[in-house]
């Protein structure tokens, strides 16, 4: 019988105290595991969304890091843009979330410039495109329309205003999936913000060096203050929802592993004091200390690498329900990663020894003499 067998038949020897401490620390690691993926899952949608429209630059206000950026009045700031030397072109884009249905969740609402770049990413699947900017018409995310349970020809309130459904689109950005898409113009006067955006997209031509990206970054700073120009992922990155989503992400990992290495040092330490007596024989027979403290190490590692699967298996499972909520469909995509879920691994194999340190060295200084007296 190897090491690993023998802490094996030990744990299964308590079942129910080994079933709550491999629960607990299950709950633990799903924890991390739904909100670590639901966070970067966030922020590289937003990204995704933004890249896949051909964006190389966003003009926002400096100081806005809300989930939707301040809307500014635009005109001025985007001829100023468009006279910049590799400035291919300058589109505003407004974004709110608003209620179109009083049964179904709120969705995003974008409003592009009509005829603009940002539209060429999009595949229609039925219907058609806005054919005019001052048309009362939308075009929904595929996800949308079933969110919404949308077709060609219906119609959708969107602030008190009638829109029809003029077409469906797939994006691949599932935050556009699940969005309502109309021009700027229609954007602009159901939100009341006339002439304001929430960004200006800058699209750069081909003969664009890094260096030319530095200068025109200077070049905003310089002649809008209280703007700055930056890429989609630094926009992403200072997202207040995306910070907090993280910082959140962060303190569960922390909480999660001190409360699994306690249930841990507790669990083992009481396994221990029951066992005084059978650690007291295997001294006696010659087993090396060292030895003990492997074994208890090897019984702590068990629980927590089982917790650990368990969690991870809990934690995909908790983000795909969370994914498939109306509330949340079309606004988040969850990531995982394999180097993830392996660190996650790895923090339940640490979770096991850092909770088996001391109970592991208290059974290695027992005295045998001491221990085959105890009962």
């Amino acid at each position: 019988m190897n090491l690993f067998s023998f802490a094996f038949g030990n744990l299964y020897r308590r079942p129910a105290r080994t079933f709550l401490t491999v629960s607990a620390i299950s709950l633990g690691i799903a924890a991390v595991v739904a909100l670590t993926s639901i966070a970067w899952g966030f922020e590289a949608s937003w990204q995704k969304a933004n890249d896949a429209r051909g964006t190389d630059l966003i003009v926002t206000r400096l100081a806005s890091e809300n989930a939707m950026p301040s809307a500014f009045v635009a005109h001025d700031h985007e001829q100023a843009l468009k006279t910049f030397p590799h400035v291919q072109a300058v589109v505003g884009l407004l974004s709110e979330m608003l209620s179109v249905s009083d049964n179904a969740p709120p969705v995003f609402v974008f409003g592009w410039a009509y005829g603009s770049y940002l539209w060429d990413h999009l595949r229609l699947v039925d219907g058609r495109w806005p054919s005019a900017d001052t048309e009362p018409v939308v075009v929904i995310g595929s996800l949308a329309a079933e969110l919404l349970h949308k077709k060609i020809g219906d119609t959708l309130e969107i602030e008190g205003l009638q829109f029809r459904v003029a077409g469906i689109f797939e994006s691949s950005a599932v935050v556009e999936n699940g969005a309502v898409l109309m021009t700027l113009t229609q954007a602009q006067q159901v939100t009341d913000k006339p002439g304001k955006v929430n960004v200006l997209n800058i699209k750069l031509d081909g003969h664009a060096s890094e260096a030319d990206v530095e200068e025109l970054k200077a070049h905003v700073r310089a002649t809008m203050p209280g703007f700055v120009a930056i890429t989609s992922g630094e926009l992403v990155s200072n997202n207040t929802i995306v910070r907090i989503s993280k910082a959140m992400s962060n303190a569960t990992i922390l909480i999660a592993g001190l409360v699994g290495a306690l249930v841990v040092f507790n669990t083992m330490l009481m396994s221990i004091n029951e066992r005084k007596r059978d650690i007291g024989v295997l001294l006696a027979l010659g087993w090396q200390r060292r030895t003990i403290v492997e074994l208890v190490f090897c019984e702590s590692v068990i629980l927590t690498l089982a917790g650990g699967a368990f969690g991870i298996a809990a934690g995909i499972g908790i983000t795909w329900g969370l994914e498939n909520m109306d509330l949340m469909r079309g606004k988040i995509d969850a990531v995982y990663s394999i180097p993830f879920l392996l660190a996650v691994l790895g923090l339940s194999i640490l979770i096991g020894i850092v909770g088996g340190i001391y109970p592991a060295f208290n059974a290695a200084r027992l005295r045998p003499s001491h221990a085959l007296r105890y009962e």
